[in-house]
């Protein structure tokens, strides 16, 4: 009885040090600014209110909570130029940037149409929280929480979930720190850009048979915000941690 009694002591140990160490997330602790700048159509016409934009930003806080961030729309800014309102980040984002970003702000850009990149929603700047001279997010009206989850994601470090760097995690894991997104807690996902989605999901239900070099099958997180699928959820512990530490490297600038 003696021996049972402390092999259960232990088992909870156990389960309080898996417990608190799953707990023990960075707590940035700050609200962060945004600038969001809003161009005029053809017709001259902002197809996006304040009221729209202060309810999605809402609904993103509380995808970042876990790590004690928030963020607040500051200004808006309103432009007669209807050039932008089809975008093209070839021949726009740089000049866009020029003629418009805020210095220490997070600044968006909501568009009617983004031209290039293709089907894209939204972009960012990969760790774009290291400059505040540049960068941001370009925002495709009518993208709601989660493309803007998506994007601050990329604004803070993140990569997507699945393959698209021309390297092949495994589905095991033993390769996850030097694949795809580089986090181990998110699982390989072998999600082809631009591919049909009827191939990958029903529902929200993963269901494509495509193996790995190993012959084993893929399992992503098909609700994971930083993935393509479009049943977005949540981060993982490993994305919060990598969020934090590039905002911790840049905390100076803040």
């Amino acid at each position: 009885m003696k021996i049972f009694g402390l092999l259960v002591l232990a088992l909870s140990l156990s389960i309080q040090i898996i417990a608190q160490t799953k707990d023990r997330l960075p707590c940035i602790d700050k609200e962060f600014s945004i600038v969001a700048h809003l161009f005029k159509d053809t017709f001259g016409v902002y197809n996006i209110t304040e009221a729209e934009i202060n309810s999605t930003i809402a609904g993103v806080n509380s995808d970042f909570t876990p790590i004690c961030v928030s963020f607040k729309v500051c200004e808006f800014r309103y432009h007669d130029n209807w050039e932008y309102s089809v975008h093209n980040s070839d021949e726009e984002w740089s000049e866009m940037q020029n003629l418009y970003h805020v210095k220490n702000r997070i600044n968006i850009f909501y568009v009617d149409t983004i031209k290039i990149p293709e089907n894209a929603c939204g972009y960012a700047g990969l760790g774009a929280i290291g400059s505040l001279n540049g960068g941001g997010i370009v925002i495709e009206i009518g993208c709601g929480i989660g493309t803007h989850s998506h994007e601050l994601g990329h604004y803070f470090g993140l990569e997507h979930t699945f393959m698209d760097l021309g390297t092949t995690e495994l589905a095991n894991g033993s390769n996850c720190l030097t694949t795809a997104d580089g986090i181990c807690d998110t699982p390989a996902d072998p999600f082809i850009k631009d591919s049909d989605m009827a191939l990958w999901l029903d529902g929200c239900k993963f269901i494509s048979t495509v193996r790995d070099a190993n012959g084993d099958f893929y399992d992503p997180i098909v609700g994971n915000i930083m993935s393509y699928y479009p049943c977005s959820c949540g981060f993982t512990d490993g994305q919060f941690h990598k969020m934090a530490d590039t905002y911790y490297s840049q905390i100076g600038m803040w």
